[in-house]
């Protein structure tokens, strides 16, 4: 699966039949299923999270670099280094819009990684107390 859309579509369609669950559901197999799914997808959604957060450093570094030749052109130019350092976050203002859209976009996608990474827990959490229930429910019809 290549297409980052299909797989926030897919990670959010389980999100959803997870949560659309009875409060009485057993399907442990079903569960344990869905789990690897959701696992599996967030490998793929890592990825381009990483690709995100590489974009938005160089980003940054590019706002910096911009940012510091202007200010070393104007301290050239005989300007005064508040009114260079200035001069040059002015002209660097292009760069730094980038980066801050880069920015919103990694935290964004960091905080849907990060939620997901909770219902992952949560199903990891039903299906061990499932399993428990089904343990326990073996041992006293032994009795």
């Amino acid at each position: 699966m290549t297409n980052f859309d299909e797989v926030v579509d897919e990670i959010n369609s389980i999100v959803d039949w997870y949560r659309n669950l009875g409060m009485d559901y057993t399907g442990i197999n079903d569960l344990m299923y869905q789990r690897i799914q959701l696992v599996t997808l967030l490998s793929y959604y890592a990825t381009e999270l990483g690709d995100c957060r590489i974009q938005w450093k160089n980003a940054e570094a590019q706002t910096e670099k911009v940012k510091r030749e202007n200010t070393k052109k104007y301290l050239d130019a005989g300007f005064p280094m508040s009114k260079a350092s200035e001069l040059g976050k002015f002209y660097s203002v292009n760069e730094y819009v980038d980066e801050k859209r880069w920015d919103g976009l990694y935290n964004s996608m960091r905080l849907f990684y990060d939620n997901t990474t909770s219902i992952i827990d949560a199903m990891n959490q039903h299906i061990s107390n499932l399993k428990r229930e089904e343990q326990f429910q073996k041992n006293t019809n032994q009795v």
